[in-house]
């Protein structure tokens, strides 16, 4: 194995796994989830570029502005981190 592998896999796994709870914890009207979100949308458009998967960059990029827009606007109405 690689150090590239790992990362590669890294990113993946982390990334999708952030996105999953971070869209449970939306759900649940906690600002931690939209935070999350907004990571993984950022791992996840790296490796649309390092896969030249353009799609999956340009929809990480869509969603991390929903996400942070989700975000500040949580923030701004004083919703619970949990």
């Amino acid at each position: 194995m690689t150090s590239l592998w790992l990362l590669d896999n890294g990113l993946q796994l982390f990334g999708t796994s952030f996105l999953l709870v971070g869209l449970w914890l939306t759900g649940n009207r906690a600002l931690l989830g939209p935070a999350l979100a907004t990571v993984s949308e950022v791992m996840l458009m790296i490796v649309g570029v390092w896969h030249g998967v353009w799609s999956l960059f340009v929809i990480g990029l869509a969603l991390f502005f929903v996400q942070g827009r989700n975000f500040l606007k949580w923030r701004r109405e004083g919703v619970a981190w949990w």
